[in-house]
């Protein structure tokens, strides 16, 4: 990582934590994402310019681990950095340190649309090159998240969730961070406070505006891992996930 890439220092607040006083990996993806939109406004385009010329970055793809724990009111370094990109796929990376180790990291793929017809454009089509960019890193290097058909069969309906106006942002749908705070409730050892997620994998596919009700189902892998995919009421996929936990 570049040492003038872009970044902050912050600290888990007691909006971001679970009730053991640890941050939620919303919490995380949440002051990433802030990382991100800092740095839009002040290196410009800023996301609010965008959406003024009929464009926005949708998010598509994110795979995140989190090697260490963060618990309430500990002091946090966030970066992000925009990468090369080419064609319809802007790349972006966040990271999260603490005591100057890695605490979460962050490889995520976005598509520009147009934000009327929701055609996918190019990424030539804006000028980021005011933006200060670096390599892009895959967190989760030589594999790819994919539900089998044999598995999307054996998925069990665990729940429903009506997008409420608290669920969205001002693009009018469910924020993406809030995806990983509703799978989170579904996973039974989370609420137990014995494990702890390190892994997360989530493909988004089609958006959930207002008022749209989401159906959950949940497959737990042999190998321990939980897969999500959500339905919307038209039977388009929402997102599908992937969560890897481990003990405390």
């Amino acid at each position: 990582m570049r040492e003038d890439v872009y970044g902050f220092k912050s600290y888990i607040n007691v909006y971001n934590v679970d009730m053991n006083r640890r941050a939620r990996p919303a919490g995380l993806l949440r002051e990433m994402q802030e990382c991100g939109s800092r740095q839009m406004a002040d290196q410009r385009p800023s996301y609010d310019e965008l959406l003024d010329k009929g464009q926005a970055l949708m998010l598509s793809r994110l795979d995140m681990i989190i090697p260490q724990e963060v618990c309430l009111d500990e002091e946090i370094e966030v970066f992000t950095w925009p990468c090369p990109s080419t064609r319809a796929t802007f790349l972006r990376n966040y990271l999260v340190r603490k005591d100057g180790k890695t605490a979460a990291m962050i490889s995520s793929q976005w598509t520009l649309v147009n934000s009327e017809t929701r055609k996918i454009m190019k990424v030539e089509d804006v000028d980021f090159s005011n933006y200060t960019m670096d390599e892009y890193v895959d967190v989760i290097p030589g594999s790819k998240f994919k539900i089998s058909r044999e598995e999307a069969e054996s998925l069990d309906t665990v729940g429903e969730r009506t997008v409420r106006l608290s669920d969205v942002d001002y693009n009018g749908h469910m924020n993406n961070t809030n995806y990983v705070d509703m799978l989170c409730d579904y996973i039974p050892e989370l609420t137990a406070g014995t494990h702890r997620v390190t892994t997360i994998r989530i493909h988004f596919s089609k958006e959930a505006p207002l008022g749209e009700t989401i159906e959950i189902k949940k497959l737990r892998r042999p190998d321990g891992k939980y897969i999500f995919r959500t339905l919307r009421s038209d039977g388009e996929v929402n997102v599908e996930a992937e969560f890897i936990i481990e003990e405390r």
